[in-house]
């Protein structure tokens, strides 16, 4: 009796295992909780997961749970960053066994290894060594100065320079100058054979350069603040790559004496044309930048207006456009904070319009730049211009783009949504804000546009009031 009473005890306690306490659960159950969690809350825990695989060397799994996270955050930059990580080592790893391939193959590679850390060792690189030297005594250079000219000498390089206005000859000329010691003579000349080509930099200049600016530079702390010693030390420390002392130095030369503007614009422009620049990677500090598209009398302008406050004061700052270089016919500058604007190729030949800024007073000055760009109509390869902004961070709200237009000129880009659209005195005007669109704005074609504006319409007024209080009178 008991046997039989074990034997059935047995059987239920078998079934209860095989089939189990309850409801047999849902395939990926645990998935489909796990998807109910907030997206942020996801991209948390799956980033921690992430970095713990990669501190462990479980880079395969490490990369599976990034991609996780690109896949609902294609903007992630800290998954992006892991990636990178994790795709740089297997990088060095395929490149290891490449190594030991070719070292298998060949036998040896080079005598030291760690010359080449950085080298892609694939497939096609074969054999090959590094031979060595025995190292040589560097011999000291002497620095040789010319004998002082004599004046038959001088108006012999005089009359060669005026025969043939060559670089060269210039350089010559200021050279037997400055072994007399005539620095004003010398200093002019060497900067005509600048101008000619800047090739001439290369040459030694048996420290002409070096002695004038000191002397100046005593000159101008001392109160000699002539226009004539700012131009000279201006166009000096441009030469030595000073920029920002040397445009602003040549803007105090024409502040001084207007007569040198001139030559403190051609100064200045010689310095952007030559490639000298070392600020053109270096954005400004936009405050603001907006931008409008009018068809007004007759032309098709851009009108540009650009809140600064420059934290470095340069007084030299580069605005990329995406206007083609040879299509901007003429700029005209509408506001006292603009002394100079110089139009040159930007990114794929676009124009890069550089501004030169007057010296203001306090730690944060503001400026305020204003531009009517007019550009040219009819040309086959140029039927429109698009009125995009990437110089800003996304981030910044105050980045935008209007059309203003007739309101009988109803064109629209389709491939962009606008933020606000009105019509007052038969004005139409169009906005779009480029933070939202990460800098990209519409496409204006220039053959819908014909109407001309109202002639009392105030184009400033249109584009400096913010959305939300937008005022569109003409007066």
């Amino acid at each position: 009796m008991k046997k039989s009473y074990l034997f059935i005890f047995s059987l239920i306690i078998t079934g209860l295992l095989l089939v189990g306490y309850g409801p047999s659960p849902r395939p990926y159950s645990d998935l489909a909780t796990y998807k109910r969690i907030p997206t942020t809350t996801r991209i948390n825990r799956l980033m921690k997961a992430g970095e713990d695989l990669y501190l462990r060397r479980l880079y395969e799994e490490a990369r599976d749970v990034f991609k996780m996270i690109l896949d609902m955050d294609k903007d992630n930059l800290t998954a992006k960053y892991w990636m990178a990580k994790i795709n740089n080592v297997f990088y060095k790893e395929q490149n290891e066994r490449n190594k030991q391939a070719l070292y298998k193959k060949w036998g040896h590679l080079t005598p030291i290894d760690k010359i080449y850390e950085n080298w892609h060792w694939g497939p096609e690189t074969g054999h090959f060594e590094v031979r060595y030297s025995e190292p040589k005594p560097y011999p000291h250079y002497e620095r040789k100065f010319r004998p002082k000219a004599t004046d038959a000498e001088i108006n012999q390089a005089l009359q060669a320079y005026k025969k043939s206005k060559t670089a060269d000859n210039a350089f010559e000329l200021a050279m037997r100058y400055w072994s007399q010691r005539k620095e004003s003579e010398a200093i002019k000349y060497y900067f005509e054979a600048v101008d000619l080509s800047s090739d001439v930099l290369g040459k030694d200049d048996e420290y002409m350069l070096s002695m004038i600016s000191e002397k100046l530079e005593d000159k101008l702390k001392k109160g000699e603040t002539t226009a004539q010693n700012y131009l000279t030390h201006g166009r000096l420390a441009l030469l030595q790559g000073n920029s920002n002392d040397g445009i602003r130095n040549l803007l105090r030369a024409s502040n001084l004496d207007k007569k040198l503007a001139p030559t403190v614009k051609k100064a200045i422009e010689n310095y952007i044309t030559n490639g000298f620049p070392n600020i053109a990677g270096i954005p400004a500090e936009y405050y603001s930048f907006r931008q409008a598209y009018v068809f007004d009398k007759n032309k098709d302008r851009i009108y540009m207006r650009i809140i600064l406050y420059p934290i470095h004061k340069r007084p030299l700052i580069p605005i990329d456009t995406t206007i083609p270089l040879n299509y901007i016919e003429n700029i005209s500058i509408a506001s006292k904070d603009v002394l100079y604007v110089f139009n040159k190729p930007g990114i794929d030949n676009s124009a890069r319009l550089w501004v030169t800024l007057p010296e203001k007073d306090g730690e944060y000055p503001e400026y305020e730049i204003k531009l009517v760009l007019d550009l040219k109509r009819g040309e086959e390869d140029f039927d429109g211009v698009e009125l995009s902004n990437f110089g800003l961070y996304f981030d910044q709200d105050d980045n935008w783009s209007f059309i203003v237009s007739s309101e009988f000129d109803e064109y629209v880009d389709p491939s962009i949504s606008s933020d606000f659209e009105k019509t007052h005195n038969g004005v139409r005007v169009t906005g779009y804000c480029l933070s939202s669109t990460e800098g990209k704005g519409p496409f204006v074609i220039f053959s819908k546009f014909n109407e001309p504006l109202p002639s009392d319409a105030n184009i400033w007024k249109i584009i400096e009031n913010k959305e939300d209080e937008m005022d569109i009178s003409l007066h």
